[in-house]
């Protein structure tokens, strides 16, 4: 049994004509005769009798029939009601950020999104990428902004922009004197890190495949935040690579890569569930008009994965 059998059923008794009611559900007169006898044997009950012109149903038949409309009034019910809430933006929401770009996208973005959007309402949290993740199979976020490909089947990815990423140095390294830095020239000499666990930080060491082996300095240095990297860096201490959000064009420690240039891809993410597709893309127009030009861009640059 299924949907099609019952709109069937409902348009020939309102028919009681075999090839009106097949024009009415767009199907030849056949296959609607067919699928309709299909339905009485799994039913083992004659919905009409064809004795008769023009053809009725059985007393049992109508009984059959009467279920059918219900069934079909609640599947109707139940279709604009998930249209609704695809195309509605209001409600409460939980949103989950990766570290490294809450503080620099959050503010360019979301104030004016929410007077715009009264009626919407966000819970955010800085996780790491595998967290935020793992709460959206949980159903502990709704949606997150991170960096993409996930490469994981139960997660839904909108890429919205592809963020260049960015050399900052001291005035001691001989990157400081160059217009534009090859990645081939990086060593692991006086480099600061992120944390494990950051997806920035995989995305460093991915493009750092060709530096060599680590060695160990007088100071390795990891640290959890962009801005105690750029301090250090700020007081004549090595090196960090750093997405530009985090620091504009415009700082004299600021070096672009040689073309073609590394970039990350910033996405939202939701669960294959989440249906708020109107959410999305009102997200997505806001955060594309925030940022620079040049972010919308994925010619010229490789996209580097993070994990």
């Amino acid at each position: 049994m299924n949907i099609q059998q019952l709109e069937y059923i409902v348009a020939l008794d309102e028919h009681r004509n075999h090839v009106k009611a097949a024009q009415q559900c767009h199907v030849t007169q056949p296959t609607l005769s067919m699928m309709v006898k299909k339905l009485e044997e799994e039913l083992d009950v004659m919905i009409f009798d064809r004795s008769t012109l023009p053809l009725k149903p059985t007393p049992a038949g109508e009984t059959v029939i009467n279920k059918a409309r219900n069934i079909l009034k609640e599947i109707k019910s139940l279709r604009d009601s998930v249209k609704i809430e695809k195309d509605t933006i209001e409600g409460e929401f939980r949103l989950g950020v990766i570290p490294t770009l809450a503080p620099y996208l959050l503010p360019r973005f979301l104030n004016e999104f929410l007077q715009k959007h009264p009626g919407t309402s966000f819970t955010v949290t800085e996780l790491q990428t595998q967290e935020i993740v793992s709460q959206l199979k949980s159903n502990k976020l709704d949606l997150g902004i991170l960096v993409s490909p996930l490469d994981d089947k139960e997660i839904r990815e909108i890429p919205i922009f592809y963020e260049p990423i960015l050399l900052y140095t001291s005035e001691k390294m001989k990157y400081y004197k160059q217009d534009r830095v090859s990645l081939k020239s990086l060593t692991y000499d006086n480099l600061l890190l992120l944390e494990e666990g950051h997806c920035f930080r995989g995305q460093v060491e991915n493009l750092c495949t060709s530096m060599g082996r680590k060695v160990v300095h007088q100071l390795n240095y990891q640290s959890g935040s962009l801005e105690t990297l750029k301090a250090m860096v700020d007081n004549d201490y090595g090196y960090t690579l750093i997405p530009e959000l985090a620091v504009g064009t415009k700082n004299k420690n600021v070096r672009h890569f040689t073309s073609p240039e590394p970039v990350r891809e910033v996405s939202l993410a939701v669960h294959h569930n989440f249906i708020k597709e109107r959410l999305l893309q009102k997200l997505r127009d806001a955060i594309l008009k925030a940022i620079p030009a040049h972010f919308k861009k994925n010619e010229k640059v490789v996209r580097v994965r993070w994990n």
